[in-house]
């Protein structure tokens, strides 16, 4: 069904990555009728305990006031920490979506008629689009993500 890939890659972060938006261009030939959007990233959790227990400890101390700290060191809630990796997606003429989920692994389509939710249907014009991999949060030593764009043709299609 897909006949194009318009962007494959594969990336590996580390914590220093932490607050960076990634900014990816692809061409998008005329005539696409959708295109498709794999993203996935690991590990999402950060395993290691101590770890983990330094980094909340570090946060209550700068955030919270002194009279709750204690009961945060052994919240659970406090005590998952997770890499949080999300996709923005801009066509020549601007904004057409973003996926703001927790989830490490994610399809998104867009299509003229129809659009995974937090994305826009409409037109798929042909020319430079901007997929942004925003790096909220990286806990773990490292992660690998792995992004890949692909199209679908009308029939008889010729490209750019």
């Amino acid at each position: 069904m897909y006949s194009k890939t318009l962007l494959d890659i594969s990336s590996r972060i580390t914590p220093a990555d932490r607050h960076v938006h990634l900014v990816h261009r692809f061409l998008v030939p005329r005539n696409t009728r959708q295109l498709r959007i794999d993203f996935a990233y690991s590990p999402k959790l950060l395993q290691d305990e101590a770890r983990q227990n330094t980094l909340v400890r570090q946060a209550v101390d700068r955030y919270m006031e002194p009279e709750l700290r204690e009961v945060a060191y052994t919240d659970p809630d406090y005590l998952v920490l997770q890499n949080l990796l999300t996709v923005s997606l801009d066509d020549p003429a601007g904004f057409r979506g973003a996926a703001h989920r927790a989830n490490k692994e994610q399809i998104i389509i867009v299509s003229e008629s129809t659009a995974t939710p937090g994305f826009l249907a409409g037109p798929l014009p042909a020319g430079l689009w901007e997929l942004t991999v925003s790096l909220h949060e990286v806990v773990t030593d490292k992660c690998q993500f792995e992004l890949q764009v692909q199209a679908a043709e009308t029939e008889g299609a010729d490209g750019l």
